[in-house]
């Protein structure tokens, strides 16, 4: 097992940071505050419900997951700016959530017809509308998506890339079409993200 770590050291630092993220995460979730700012707007009404994209959405977790098991253990090198990327920004969007604690009122009732709308349930269940602007998913979707093309291995895999880059727009669009998000709260994870991108491109030389 020592060897293992040794050899696959970037695992030690994914998991310290998860833990940190995480229990930040959930103390910010437990706190109420009576100055949410609420993130829905007009734009969110024009937006219909779609119980279907509960499948892309949970697909979020899968592609991360490939995302950091492709680069601890087939691109090592690539490690440190998906790191930065990803790290960067689920860190300051803690620090939104605690300047400015946020929430959206835009979930639908739902008659659990299907099976869509049972897994959309549970995860109205499971993730309070709180804390959302910046969306993590739209956040975390967009830099491993983009670490993923600037992976010279990766380039090599065209149709693969093709259907990362697809899979990431359903991802994105699934956080409004389900409720789960307000529009602004994509958008702001789009700016953030623009915003780190363009401090990695002065870090690595792309």
């Amino acid at each position: 097992m020592k060897a293992f770590l040794k050899k696959y050291k970037n695992i030690k630092y994914l998991l310290i940071f998860l833990l940190i993220y995480m229990i930040g995460f959930l103390l910010l979730e437990k706190r109420m505050s009576t100055r949410t700012i609420m993130t829905s707007s007009l734009i969110d009404q024009y937006i219909p419900f779609n119980e279907y994209f509960v499948i892309p959405y949970l697909l979020w977790f899968a592609f991360i997951a490939f995302g950091f098991v492709y680069f601890i253990f087939i691109d090592q090198e690539g490690f440190q700016r998906t790191a930065f990327y990803l790290f960067t920004g689920m860190m300051i969007s803690l620090l939104i959530y605690l300047i400015f604690p946020n929430g959206q009122d835009l979930r639908v009732e739902l008659n659990n017809e299907n099976v869509f709308q049972i897994l959309v349930g549970f995860i109205y269940s499971i993730d309070s509308p709180t804390n959302v602007c910046p969306s993590i998913h739209v956040y975390n979707s967009l830099m491993m998506s983009i670490s993923l093309m600037k992976s010279q291995k990766m380039k090599e895999h065209h149709m693969l890339c093709i259907f990362i880059i697809v899979l990431t727009f359903f991802i994105c669009a699934s956080t409004v079409l389900i409720k789960q998000h307000a529009f602004v709260d994509m958008i702001a994870a789009i700016v953030l993200a623009l915003i780190i991108y363009g401090i990695g491109k002065k870090k690595w030389s792309y």
